[in-house]
């Protein structure tokens, strides 16, 4: 781990990229629990995250356990999966760490805490504010609208399953641990 120039910078496993309006790049640097951003320039810093755990907060005081999918809404804001956590993070662009949705291990559609994610890695959003999740480990495609309101919107697996696979409506798809995910216009 170092902040620096992207020349002298570290990561540790990084698993997601994401590029705002601006040009600024953002990393989901996931072994090293934090979120970095690159200036058009070239300097890393840490924009959140400091140690493996799970606090809401600004900057650094915030934590990950496992960050993995990142995107960048139309407003600014930085979505993060909070792959161990089970939950899915929102970065203000004043640096503010907070829960949009999720809270332990398992599947339920719902708001905000009562939502459950199963391992989620994939998210990307449009430009309504929704974002999508590909909840890997529940075999599902998820859709958080921006007040934390979770839907599964494809996909329908035993939990503990290695998936399966099946061309469908909604749940009547199956997918067997669905990684990346992206939205067109």
């Amino acid at each position: 781990f170092a902040d620096a120039i992207v020349t002298s910078a570290q990561v540790n496993f990084h698993s997601g990229i994401a590029v705002d309006a601006i040009g600024k790049v953002y990393v989901a640097d996931t072994s090293n629990h934090r979120i970095r951003k690159i200036t058009p320039s070239g300097v890393v810093s840490t924009l959140a995250g400091s140690a493996s755990g799970f606090v809401d907060g600004i900057g650094t005081v915030a934590k990950f356990n496992n960050p993995t999918g990142i995107s960048v809404d139309n407003t600014g804001n930085i979505l993060v999966v909070d792959n161990q956590n089970n939950r899915i993070r929102i970065i203000s662009p004043a640096g503010m760490v907070s829960t949009l949705a999720g809270s332990t291990p398992g599947y339920n559609d719902g708001v905000g805490s009562a939502a459950q994610f199963y391992y989620p890695v994939g998210i990307c959003a449009d430009t309504f504010g929704n974002s999508y999740i590909a909840d890997s480990s529940s075999h599902r495609i998820r859709k958080i609208t921006s007040t934390g309101t979770v839907t599964t919107i494809a996909g329908n697996s035993v939990l503990g399953s290695t998936g399966s696979y099946a061309d469908g409506i909604g749940t009547s798809a199956l997918f067997s641990y669905p990684y990346g995910i992206a939205v067109d216009d």
